[in-house]
């Protein structure tokens, strides 16, 4: 699901109510939150309610939980209609509606077997043989293979098992780009990339999709970041060394400019300064995770953060004169 297209508003018991937008919507007692509990027990910056791919999450930033339909959440929580949210002094009815895509203006992607199609109309779109997996196919495990939109791209990401991509495997927990007329093969079943509408075969981001502005703010256990691109603002919360990392690239180290890549050497220092001998393959696992929380967020991940051929270094691709924003 895109998360552009997830409405979710906050009613505030016996109050108005709080829409939450890109950038999500900060709960605590300091006044720059968006919305302010005034109990000393709540934490400056206690919990952030944020768009997913899937609907909207809850996640814990102060030192004491926030109570999600009367438990306690430590860690960060789907939320769904209904659901009720209570901090000292203060309770929140969460309501999510999510409107069915318009099929006729959007451009998108299809997957060919056998003479069939089938439209990728949404994000994300599982392949499985569980009962609600958006692509049934019978003998199947529920959630094997699933296929991520963001920003006109098209990604794979493989769950459990084998598949591959035009004979070349994949692997598991990782994005996969995918352009028109890749072939897709798993468990038995073969399936070719289609474009539906406008949709063509992927390539690198223009400037004009890339981040004219990247504005950072930390939070307790990570940050948030939002991304300008054109018009449009994508806000994604990075936990720990995942917003370190965004940070290191942003603002990179070394005499580097942001756009610049950064040697692995110079993200070990900022990332792990305690570890400086931290692995390339724990380096490339980070990336990887923080692409697809990226992806998540509606942004093509694999192209924002690019590692350079062979490995060795890391940029953030931005827009030319981009503005970096480090908020207080």
């Amino acid at each position: 699901m895109d998360p552009v297209r997830v409405h979710c508003v906050l009613d505030v018991r016996g109050g108005p109510s709080r829409r939450v937008g890109p950038s999500g919507v900060l709960i605590g007692r300091q006044s720059d939150c968006d919305i302010v509990a005034s109990d000393p027990s709540v934490s400056r910056r206690h919990a952030l309610v944020r768009l997913t791919g899937d609907g909207a999450e809850v996640v814990p930033l102060g030192r004491s939980p926030i109570d999600v339909n009367g438990a306690p959440a430590t860690r960060p929580r789907t939320l769904a209609h209904g659901d009720e949210l209570r901090l000292p002094g203060l309770t929140l009815a969460v309501a999510i509606t999510i409107p069915r895509p318009d099929l006729a203006s959007r451009a998108g992607f299809a997957l060919e077997r056998a003479g069939a199609s089938f439209g990728i109309a949404h994000t994300p779109f599982v392949i499985g043989g569980g009962d609600s997996d958006d692509l049934i196919v019978k003998r199947w495990p529920a959630r094997v293979l699933s296929l991520h939109l963001a920003q006109r791209e098209l990604f794979a990401l493989l769950h459990a098992g084998a598949a591959t991509r035009n004979g070349e495997p994949l692997e598991v927990d990782v994005l996969s780009e995918l352009a028109v007329g890749d072939a897709l093969a798993c468990r038995g079943e073969s399936f070719v990339v289609r474009a539906v509408g406008d949709a063509a075969a992927t390539t690198a981001l223009g400037s004009g999709d890339l981040p004219a502005r990247v504005a950072i703010e930390m939070l307790p256990r990570g940050g948030r970041v939002v991304f300008s691109i054109g018009a449009v603002e994508r806000a994604v919360y990075l936990a720990d060394r995942r917003f370190d990392l965004v940070v290191a690239l942003a603002r990179p180290p070394g005499g580097h400019r942001p756009g610049e890549f950064v040697s692995d050497d110079a993200l070990r220092a900022v990332v792990w300064p305690r570890r400086p001998s931290v692995s390339r393959q724990e380096i490339n696992m980070l990336i990887s995770r923080c692409r697809r929380d990226l992806v998540e967020a509606g942004l093509a991940g694999p192209h924002l953060i690019e590692r350079a051929p062979g490995g060795g270094g890391t940029r953030l691709a931005l827009a030319p004169g981009a503005e970096i924003v480090m908020k207080a």
